[in-house]
């Protein structure tokens, strides 16, 4: 008999909205999202995985059902309300149709509809945490025998251990974690109290092996993939993570559900949705040793990294230990359906003349990437752009509902850079807010397109005049290549960052029926002002050697000659008008 069922106990932990933190049930959650709001679990990566499970139920009743819980057309259901094949060529016009009114619904009443709630009742079996046949998330100890029969050793699978399971940094039985933010806990053995690093709440164990599963590593050993095949790291761990946040949860979720095609491809719509619990452990394991193309996203939202059994009989609050087996990674390219990630085209490399998911860096803020955020999927020319699939879709909100602001977040898990563990060493989040009827005017000459040309002169005003008087400094104090390299890497990091909370302001300060000249100049005055103030900053805080200079070429170099250059070069680039050459 299966044990804590994530339909009836507090596991999601959320912020109600009067600020207090809780822990709710998977039907309190899709219940009560309205009065929820936001994600509140330990860190923003679990956040974010925990996020993409919950929309995989939304992904698959709404890809079968509409508000009133009437079959879509074209779509076909077993006594489980599992979709039998795809919509057929001829019900697609009438399927989409019905989705976004659905979706229109959805968005309007506030609220999920019975049919949610009745199709996970159906599903009941498949939400055990612990179970013999069907643990949430996982394989029986059976389908782990049949694993480590795949193995080439076969031996036994990697332990992961509780303290671990949190991604702050890996660790199996030969890899001590250095922190931990999983509190140590005292338990009584007999009169004695004593600490049990590794225990935690089944609430916290659900929490973690859902982000596990997103956010893996390769430092364990153990795999099953074949010669011509990658271990996954996560599928997560690879994204440039992009999501819509709402006023609350529930909104959160409806923003980013997607009724058709997270592509615009009309062959993905209509596709029977397959998240892991409709399946068993060994036919979720085979799909990704087969390399069978993922073309639904409740299965890409789904997705497994690892082979994990945990003992069905196990007890959190003593010793949580995990058994892994490191599982085939899905297809990187532009092939997949993934839409909540930002895209990079790559000219070399194993993926040259493909799209790859772009992960965000932890020195850049989220408008130093405007461009791919936010301009259209394009490959006229040399423009190669494919844009977040969320960000394409988001334009139903705006046919429905008109004008409001966006909260668009990024999230990513930064890696240690070691390709054989890849381990997760700090999560980067960051966020911008834009109008909705901004974020929508992308034709030439719109908001968008002026936007991002403003971003590119501000990229380069910081990176290349700002830069040279840095290398500048750099020179009359003759630093050796590595001082001067990190000396320039610091100073454009602190000019960058001082920049971002006023590029935020002033671009969630655009109103759709602003003069876009005047707007465009504001922010270039703005930026002027400021990078003159941290130039200043460094002419004035010069030492002895600054003053002093070098000779070259029969004339005196300081840093004030070097800083009338840059003042000349920034005054060509952004004249006193905020105009730009």
């Amino acid at each position: 008999m299966g044990r804590f069922n994530l339909l009836d106990e507090p596991w999601i932990s959320v912020f109600v909205k009067t600020g207090e933190k809780k822990e709710v049930s998977m039907m309190d959650f899709f219940k009560e999202s309205n009065g929820f709001w936001a994600m509140a679990g330990e860190m923003e990566t679990q956040n974010f995985a925990i996020l993409r499970f919950l929309l995989s139920v939304v992904q698959t009743v709404f890809s079968r059902f509409d508000y009133n819980g009437y079959e879509l057309p074209g779509v076909e259901i077993d006594e489980r309300f599992r979709q039998m094949v795809s919509v057929d060529e001829d019900d697609l016009d009438d399927y989409c149709k019905a989705t976004k009114e659905c979706w229109n619904k959805l968005y309007s009443n506030g609220r999920f509809p019975d049919v949610l709630f009745n199709y996970l009742e159906k599903w009941r079996d498949r939400f055990y945490l612990f179970d013999e046949e069907h643990p949430f998330y996982q394989v029986n100890k059976n389908e782990m025998n049949l694993i480590m029969g795949m193995t080439s050793k076969n031996g036994k699978p990697t332990t992961i251990y509780g303290k671990n399971i949190n991604r702050t940094i890996s660790e199996s039985e030969n890899k001590i974690a250095l922190f931990s933010p999983i509190a140590n806990k005292l338990k009584m053995v007999g009169n004695e109290k004593r600490t049990i690093k590794d225990a935690m709440t089944e609430a916290e164990l659900a929490r973690w092996l859902i982000t596990f599963q997103g956010y893996s590593g390769l430092a364990d050993k153990v795999s099953i993939t074949l010669k011509n095949q990658r271990s996954s790291k996560g599928w997560l761990f690879d994204l440039g993570g992009i999501y819509i946040l709402g006023k609350s949860v529930y909104e959160t979720i409806v923003m980013n559900y997607i009724p058709e095609s997270p592509t615009g491809n009309r062959d993905f719509i209509g596709r029977c949705q397959r998240p892991c619990w409709e399946l068993n452990g060994e036919e979720v394991v085979n799909r990704l040793r087969q390399e069978c193309f993922i073309d639904n996203l409740a299965e890409l939202y789904t997705n497994w990294s690892r082979a994990i059994y945990i003992d069905p009989l196990l007890e959190t609050t003593d010793l949580v230990e995990i058994h892994v087996v490191k599982l085939p990674e899905v297809e990187h390219t532009e092939r997949s359906i993934e839409p909540m990630t930002l895209w990079k085209w790559n000219e070399s490399g194993d993926y040259k003349n493909s799209y790859t998911p772009k992960k965000h860096s932890p020195e850049q803020s989220l408008w130093r990437n405007f461009g791919i955020i936010t301009m259209k999927t394009s490959s006229k020319g040399n423009v190669k752009q494919r844009q977040p699939g969320i960000l394409e879709q988001y334009q139903w909100l705006t046919e429905s509902k008109g004008r409001r602001y966006l909260d668009i977040v990024g999230i990513s898990m930064q890696d240690d850079s070691n390709a054989t563990s890849w381990l997760p060493i700090n999560e980067i989040v960051d966020s911008l807010r834009i109008n909705s009827l901004v974020l929508n005017d992308t034709e030439l000459g719109g908001w968008i397109v002026n936007i991002n040309d403003a971003v590119e002169t501000t990229k380069e005003v910081i990176s290349v005049i700002f830069r040279c008087f840095l290398r500048g400094i750099c020179e009359i104090r003759n630093m050796c290549q590595n001082d001067a390299d990190n000396f320039i890497k610091i100073e454009t990091g602190k000019m960058y960052s001082f920049i971002d909370p006023y590029f935020k302001e002033w671009l969630s300060s655009i109103e759709f029926g602003d003069s876009k000249d005047n707007k465009i100049k504001e922010w270039f005055l703005n930026l002027r002002k400021i990078v003159l103030m941290k130039g200043e900053e460094l002419f004035e805080n010069s030492i002895a050697r600054d003053l002093v200079g070098v000779e070259r070429d029969g004339r005196t170099e300081n840093i004030a000659t070097k800083y009338w250059q840059f003042v000349g070069m920034l005054n060509k680039k952004i004249n006193r008008q905020g105009d730009v050459s």
